[in-house]
C-alpha cells in the first residue's frame, strides 16, 4: 500500500508532519494548539468572517485567516505573539459591540452564579446572566481563551424582537454575532436553503426571506442551526433554562428505522436535549425534527406510568410489582394457546423481543403472536416485506444517475435519505417525484406528477417501460395529458442509466392502493435493476424477524445463510391465527393499539404511556423506554446499531426482559434465567452467530406469507397508519400544515 505524501510545517516551533489537503487551523487543531475561531464549524467549508484565528506565516503579508489558509511545505506558522493576542482582542471588541456583554467582564460573576440562578426566568435575552446558553457558550470560552477582560467600544443594543412563534426553538439575534454558522449549515448540511442574510449595516440579522415564518419558508427544523450556532441566539425551546449538561450518552433513535445516532445530553437523571453526531457512519448528523426536539417531551411526558395499575370497578388502583407479577402470572396459567394472543410492536429491541417470543411460547405454546404492522397491512403484508428486507444502503443515492420518490417526503423524517436525494439532484441526478400532495423533493425534481396513488402504478410503468405512440393507448393509461412529455423524456433518460434508485415513502406504504403500487415497484427491482430504498416507521422490524417474534418463525430462521449454516424457506404463518374469535387474554406489548383486536375476558398492557385505544386495559405494567435500558436494534439497512442507558428508569418502571422473566418465575415455567442484557444476548447467539458484534449487514432470507389472518376488515385498508405515529412528543399543533392529521389522532 503506498504511504500517503506528508508535507512538514512548523506551528509555535513544533514540527508538524500533515497531508497537504489541510488548513492551518485543522492542522493545529488535529496536533492540540488552541487558535480561537467562532465562524468555523467541522463539516463546514472555509469562511474566514470572525477573524479570530488570524496567524503569523514567514513570508506572507499581513495576519491570514488559519481557517481559509491551506499549508505548506515548510511553512512556519505563530499563532500567539503579543501582536496577534491585541488584533484578537480588538476584533472580539468589535463583535460584542453588537452583543450584550456586560457579564462577561463583570468582576462578580461568580457570585452572581451562586446567588441569582434564578434570574433566568427572565423571557428576553439582556445579558449572560439571562442567556440560555450560559456556561456552554463559545463566546465566553473564546473571551476567556483570548483574555479579553474589558471593552472600549460602547454597546449597541440592537433591540430586536426575540421571535417565539414557530415551534421548537426561539430566537434573539441581539445576541447574534452574525457568523454565519447557521445560514452556511442550512445550506451547504442540510441543502434547504431556509435561512440567509436580511437586510443592511446595523439591521442585519438572519432569517427565512420575505419576512415568512419558518414554517411558510419550508423549514424542516432538524435543528442543524441551532447546534451550530456558537451564542444563545437560538434556544431549544424545552431545554433552555437547564444550562450545562452533566454527561452526554451516545445511542440510536428508534423513531423510525434509519437508526440515527443521537447524543443525549442528561442532567439531573433527565434527559433535557439531544444533539446530531456528524461522525456517524449510519446518518452523518443528519437527524430529523424527531430526533432533535421530540425526545425530552416524550420520555419526560407527564403521562408515563410509574407505578403498575390495575383496574377495579371504581377505576384504577396502584398496586405493587409483586402483586402486579401474581396477578399477571395468574391469568395466564392454564390458558390454552388459542385463547390468548400477543400483540408485540417492532419498536422493542432486539433483547426484549427475543425475551418476548421465548415468554410467549414456553409459557403459553402459542403461536398467536401479531405485530401491529400485520394488522397494518393485512393482505399486503408480504409485498411489503418484500421490498423493506431487501431495501438498500442509504448511501447508494450519493452515486444514483436517476431517482423516483414515491410517496415520500423528507420534510419531518428520513433525513439522512432527503438529504442524500437533495445532493444526488444537485449534482446532475434527475430526480421524479410521484406524490399526492406538495413534498420538500418537487423544487428539485425534473417532474413532479401530484395525484392519488391509485395512478401511480400507471406513472411507474410508463416510466420504465415507455409510453407506446398511439393516442388511444396514452387515454386508456389514464394518465394526465400534460404529463406525456415529461414521461417520456424521463423513459429516455432513466433506460440510458445504470444506476437507478427509487425511494418509497410512507405515502406509499399507507396509500390504499398500496398492494398494486408493492408488485410494480418489486417489478422494477426483480426485472429492470432498479434499486430500492424503503422509507418506513417500523423501527425494529428486522430485529422483529431475527428474533423470531412472528407467527411460525424462529429466532435466526429468517436470516439468510450468510450467517447461518443452514437456510431454508421461511414462512410467516398468518393462516392460524383467528381475530374473530374472542380470546381469554389478551396481552399488548410496547406501542400497540387495541381497536382491531377482538374481544377478551382480560386486557394486559406493558408500556410506558397510556393506550391508545377505546378498551381500558386490566392490568397495566410499566416499562422503561429506550433511553432508560441498554440493547441493540438492527436498522433498515440491516447494520445492528447499539442502544445505551442514559438514565435510571422512571420511578418503578421495568425493562420488558425484566417483567418477562418475574412472570416466567411466578408461574414456575422453564424460561431461562437472564439477570441483564449481556445474559440475553449470550443466548441470542446460539441462533445468530456473533451476535450483536456482526460487523457487517445482516441479510434476510426469502419470506412468504402464508395465508391470511381471520381478521375484522381483511382485504380493507385497516388505518391510516399504525399505532406507534400517534405519540412521541411532537406537537402537531406546532408544526401546523407541515406534518398531516390523519384518522385517530396519529400523526404521518
Amino acid at each position: 500500500m503506498t504511504k500517503e505524501k506528508t508535507i512538514q510545517i512548523t506551528i509555535d516551533n513544533r514540527k508538524i508532519a500533515i497531508q497537504p489537503n489541510f488548513t492551518i487551523l485543522q492542522a493545529a487543531r488535529m496536533n492540540n494548539i488552541f487558535i480561537p475561531s467562532l465562524c468555523t464549524l467541522e463539516h463546514l467549508p472555509s469562511y474566514g468572517a470572525c477573524r479570530l484565528c488570524i496567524v503569523e506565516v514567514d513570508g506572507l503579508r499581513g495576519f491570514p485567516t488559519s481557517c481559509t489558509t491551506p499549508v505548506e511545505d515548510g511553512m512556519v506558522i505563530r499563532t500567539d505573539t503579543a501582536e496577534i493576542r491585541s488584533l484578537r482582542q480588538e476584533v472580539l471588541k468589535l463583535l460584542l459591540s453588537e452583543h450584550p456583554a456586560s457579564c462577561l467582564f463583570c468582576t462578580e460573576q461568580d457570585e452572581c452564579k451562586d446567588f441569582q440562578g434564578t434570574i433566568r426566568k427572565v423571557g428576553v435575552t439582556t445579558g449572560c446572566r439571562y442567556c440560555p446558553n450560559d456556561n456552554r457558550c463559545e463566546l465566553q470560552e473564546v473571551t476567556e481563551s483570548i483574555g479579553l477582560t474589558e471593552t472600549s467600544y460602547p454597546v449597541y443594543y440592537r433591540g430586536f424582537t426575540v421571535e417565539k412563534n414557530d415551534p421548537f426553538y426561539d430566537r434573539d439575534y441581539n445576541l447574534c454575532i452574525l457568523c454565519g454558522r447557521c445560514v452556511r449549515v442550512c445550506n451547504d448540511i442540510r441543502m434547504n436553503g431556509t435561512l440567509s442574510f436580511k437586510q443592511r449595516g446595523r439591521l442585519t440579522t438572519i432569517g427565512p426571506a420575505f419576512d415568512r415564518t419558518h414554517i411558510e419558508a419550508g423549514c424542516e427544523f432538524c435543528g442543524a442551526c441551532v447546534t451550530s450556532c456558537p451564542t444563545g441566539a437560538l434556544s431549544v425551546k424545552v431545554s433552555k433554562w437547564y444550562g450545562k449538561p452533566d454527561a452526554q450518552i451516545a445511542t440510536t433513535c428508534n423513531y423510525c428505522a434509519v437508526g440515527c445516532k443521537l447524543r443525549l445530553q442528561v442532567k439531573n437523571n433527565e434527559v433535557i436535549d439531544v444533539l446530531p453526531d456528524y461522525d456517524s457512519p449510519v446518518d452523518h448528523g443528519l437527524i430529523c425534527v424527531k430526533g432533535r426536539f421530540a425526545v425530552p417531551e416524550y420520555v419526560n411526558s407527564p403521562l408515563r406510568y410509574g407505578v403498575p395499575k390495575e383496574m377495579t370497578p371504581v377505576g384504577y388502583n396502584d398496586i405493587s410489582w409483586d402483586q402486579a407479577i401474581t396477578l399477571a402470572a395468574g391469568k395466564l396459567a392454564g390458558v390454552k394457546p388459542d385463547d390468548c394472543l400477543f400483540l408485540v410492536s417492532p419498536q422493542l429491541s432486539n433483547e426484549d423481543l427475543f425475551m418476548t417470543q421465548q415468554f410467549i411460547r414456553k409459557l403459553t405454546g402459542s403461536e398467536n403472536i401479531v405485530s401491529s404492522l400485520m394488522i397494518e397491512f393485512g393482505d399486503d403484508l408480504s409485498g411489503f416485506l418484500d421490498l423493506a428486507l431487501g431495501s438498500e444502503s442509504t448511501d447508494i443515492i450519493k452515486n444514483a444517475q436517476g431517482i423516483i420518490a414515491v410517496g415520500f417526503n423528507s420534510l419531518y423524517g428520513y433525513s439522512p435519505i432527503g438529504v442524500n436525494v437533495k445532493k444526488a439532484a444537485q449534482g446532475g441526478a434527475f430526480l421524479a417525484v410521484i406524490s399526492n400532495a406538495d413534498t420538500n423533493l418537487d423544487l428539485l425534481s425534473e417532474a413532479a406528477f401530484q395525484t392519488d396513488d391509485a395512478k401511480w402504478p400507471a406513472i411507474l410503468e410508463s416510466i420504465i417501460a415507455g409510453i407506446p405512440k398511439s393516442k388511444q393507448a396514452k387515454s386508456a393509461s389514464g394518465l394526465n395529458k400534460g404529463w406525456i412529455n415529461d414521461i417520456e423524456n424521463l423513459s429516455r433518460r432513466f433506460s440510458a442509466s445504470s444506476e437507478k434508485v427509487v425511494i418509497v415513502g410512507e405515502g406509499a406504504i399507507h396509500a390504499l392502493g398500496r398492494g398494486t403500487i408493492f408488485q410494480t415497484l418489486i417489478k422494477m427491482r426483480n426485472k429492470y435493476g432498479w434499486k430500492i430504498i424503503v422509507a418506513h416507521p417500523y423501527t425494529n422490524l428486522k430485529g422483529m424477524l431475527a428474533m423470531g417474534v412472528l407467527p411460525g418463525v424462529m429466532p435466526g430462521e429468517a436470516l439468510s445463510n450468510a450467517l447461518q449454516d443452514k437456510s431454508k424457506d421461511v414462512k410467516i404463518d398468518l393462516a392460524r391465527i383467528d381475530l374473530k374469535k374472542r380470546k381469554k387474554v389478551i396481552y399488548l406489548i410496547g406501542e400497540t393499539s387495541f381497536d382491531m383486536l377482538p374481544a377478551c375476558d382480560f386486557l394486559i398492557y406493558q408500556n410506558a404511556l397510556p393506550l391508545q385505544s377505546s378498551r381500558l386495559p386490566d392490568l397495566i405494567l410499566p416499562t422503561s423506554l429506550f433511553h432508560e435500558a441498554d440493547g441493540t436494534l438492527i436498522n433498515g439497512e440491516g447494520m445492528i446499531l447499539p442502544v445505551k442507558k442514559a438514565t435510571e428508569p422512571y420511578m418503578e418502571s421495568r425493562p420488558d426482559w425484566w417483567i418477562f422473566k418475574s412472570i416466567a418465575e411466578k408461574m414456575k415455567k422453564s424460561v431461562s434465567k437472564y439477570k441483564d442484557v449481556p445474559s440475553i444476548q449470550n443466548e441470542i447467539k446460539k441462533y445468530i452467530k456473533g451476535f450483536p458484534n456482526i460487523k457487517k449487514r445482516i441479510e434476510f432470507a426469502g419470506l412468504t406469507v402464508k395465508g391470511p389472518m381471520a381478521a375484522p376488515g381483511k382485504g380493507k385498508r385497516i388505518s391510516s397508519a399504525p399505532a406507534r405515529s400517534s405519540y412521541r412528543g411532537i406537537s402537531l399543533a406546532d408544526v401546523a400544515g407541515g406534518m398531516k392529521v390523519i384518522e385517530g389522532g396519529q400523526n404521518e
